[in-house]
């Protein structure tokens, strides 16, 4: 049986396109497994293929967008139920004057009328 050959620091460092000391400090920290031998580190193969696809892109995340669906086309459906069967979307109008109640000079309280 073939043992693999392990991988130097600056082997490894060349195979992710970074510094010896970045691949140091992953070392260290077990992002990257490896083993010490004496005060060298070795990598082998296989565990640097496990850091690579567990590994995230360099750089700020992308920022996820929602599906642009047109808003109309969603509120005119949510409004049918509610009653407004008009077609048109209450959104940024107000109704017509004529539709709230004339403000009264009585006030109401527990249903007994106060002048």
């Amino acid at each position: 049986m073939i043992r693999p050959r392990p991988l130097s620091v600056a082997e490894v460092a060349a195979a992710l396109q970074a510094s010896d000391a970045y691949v140091r400090r992953l070392l260290i920290s077990q992002r990257l497994y490896g083993i010490k031998v004496g005060s060298v580190w070795v990598v082998y193969e296989e565990d640097l293929e496990t850091f690579r696809r567990l590994r995230r892109p360099r750089g700020r995340p992308r920022k996820v967008t929602a599906p642009e669906e047109p808003d109309r086309i969603r509120l005119t459906g949510e409004q049918a139920p509610a009653g407004a069967s008009d077609g048109h979307d209450l959104v940024g109008r107000r109704r017509p004057n004529s539709a709230r109640p004339a403000p009264s000079s009585r006030r109401q309280v527990g249903g007994l009328d106060i002048s």
